[in-house]
């Protein structure tokens, strides 16, 4: 079996589990609007159902919700679902929430999308892409989901901050489209980059959102350093701050492809 990058554990994916990770995942910026664009546009069959994987609070599934036929939304963390229910279209009567792992959550097929917003790196590789091709439609895809922060002029001093005090010290950089089809367990077929959004934040829940992830997640961290974090991030931003808000920018990019039936130590991929 294939190494994987080490900091991609069993363990660190419960962070997400944390209430203290739920209570603030909403602080991380959205969506850009044209993510879902792509993503509709990747919806060609009928029915017209998607299944997000790793849903989170539902920052994909809500908005999916909203346009397609049904929308099941499979998380392991009773918490992020709870907030996800509370916000809006979380209660929609078309949207299912379902507690537990993808590799082996009883799901209802077909699914004309399969979509994994910023989560499909924590999960078990070998045992679910393979199980996911049997769940789309004809045409059907896997939809890969980032967004991250354009680098802000503080950068250099915030990533040395991370380094710091992050509860996660073996971290490897990867590509996860690689990753996978190394193993014969995904064939890509195109991705898009979104030109980047600008948003305003305050100086709060910027930093709350850095407690959004598995690395810097409170429960974890010494609440010493959680608090030092803290007090070291908002010194940092106050400079590049107008009336206690931050301009940023976000970006995503969306990869999608053909999950293949094949595992990492047997096969080739056709």
């Amino acid at each position: 079996m294939m190494k994987r990058p080490a900091h991609l554990t069993p363990e660190n994916a419960t962070h997400f589990q944390h209430e203290s990770v739920a209570a603030v995942y909403d602080r991380r910026l959205p969506y850009p609007d044209e993510v879902f664009d792509v993503l509709l546009g990747l919806v060609t069959d009928q029915p017209r159902c998607a299944l997000d994987l790793g849903a989170g609070t539902g920052d994909l599934a809500r908005p999916l919700a909203e346009q397609l036929a049904w929308v099941d939304a499979v998380d392991m963390s009773p918490a992020m679902i709870a907030r996800g229910q509370a916000f809006p279209g979380g209660d929609r009567p078309n949207l299912r929430w379902l507690e537990g792992r993808a590799e082996d959550m009883e799901l209802a097929p077909p699914y004309a999308l399969i979509t994994a917003g910023e989560s499909l790196h924590w999960m078990d590789w070998d045992i679910l892409l393979p199980r996911l091709k049997p769940l789309l439609t004809e045409h059907g895809y896997l939809a890969m989901v980032y967004r991250r922060e354009r680098p802000a002029p503080w950068q250099m001093d915030l990533d040395a901050l991370i380094a710091e005090f992050s509860t996660v010290k073996n971290y490897e950089k990867y590509n996860l489209v690689e990753e996978l089809e190394r193993r014969h367990l995904f064939r890509a077929v195109d991705r898009h980059e979104l030109a980047a959004v600008t948003n305003q934040q305050s100086i709060d829940d910027y930093i709350d959102s850095f407690h959004s992830r598995s690395s810097l997640s409170r429960e974890v961290m010494p609440s010493v350093d959680a608090y030092t974090f803290d007090e070291q991030l908002g010194t940092l931003v106050q400079p590049w701050s107008e009336n206690g808000m931050l301009t940023l920018q976000t970006e995503a990019v969306v990869s999608w492809g053909i999950p293949l039936e094949y595992p990492a130590t047997g096969g080739s991929a056709p």
